[in-house]
């Protein structure tokens, strides 16, 4: 009898001990969550139409603010998206290195080292720009840089199809032909 309580205290204890938690991890969890928030890691997003996937937004981290008065998705580490097309193929992407998704507005802004390419090797890059998925262009009046193949322009505004097959300059304040710009550095 005395061998089955000395065996029920030690089941007892054990059991106990392997239900404690380290106080400390305990605490730095909660620090790196804020309430209110959802945090997702190495998301993809899909937006599909008529069940054909048009776009696909890939990120390290999703923070989901859940405020009923600004409901906000937050890619705090960065983002990639692929436009595609009918064919399946990619058309264009974009890159940044933070983004926030306005879900009321079906908006979404990103900034930070912004990359917009497409498949007919032309780059924009900005500071900010924003993406409606309503009319499905993206837009700045910031700073921007495109690079074409055969020259580079600078210019402040932006407005284009979200597959940036088709765009528009508010205001030009530069162009430079690539073969001139070659030709400087050869000489």
């Amino acid at each position: 009898m005395r061998h089955i309580y000395i065996l029920i205290c030690f089941c007892l204890v054990m059991g106990f001990s392997s239900c404690v938690n380290d106080l400390a991890e305990v605490n730095e969890l909660f620090e790196q969550t804020k309430p209110g928030v959802e945090v997702a890691k190495d998301i993809e997003i899909l937006y599909s139409d008529s069940a054909i996937v048009r776009i696909k937004v890939i990120s390290p981290t999703l923070l989901r603010h859940l405020d009923p008065n600004r409901l906000v998705d937050e890619f705090p580490d960065g983002l990639h998206v692929d436009f595609i097309e009918d064919d399946g193929s990619v058309g264009s992407t974009l890159d940044a290195k933070k983004g926030e998704r306005l879900n009321r507005d079906k908006k979404m802004i990103v900034r930070d080292s912004v990359v917009l390419q497409n498949i007919r090797n032309e780059k924009l890059e900005t500071d900010e720009l924003i993406w409606d998925e309503a009319t499905a262009e993206v837009y700045t009046d910031k700073f921007v840089i495109i690079t074409k193949p055969e020259e580079i322009v600078y210019a402040y505004g932006f407005k284009a199809k979200q597959d940036f097959s088709q765009y528009e300059l508010l205001q030009v304040v530069g162009r430079i032909k690539v073969q001139d710009f070659q030709n400087e550095f050869k000489n």
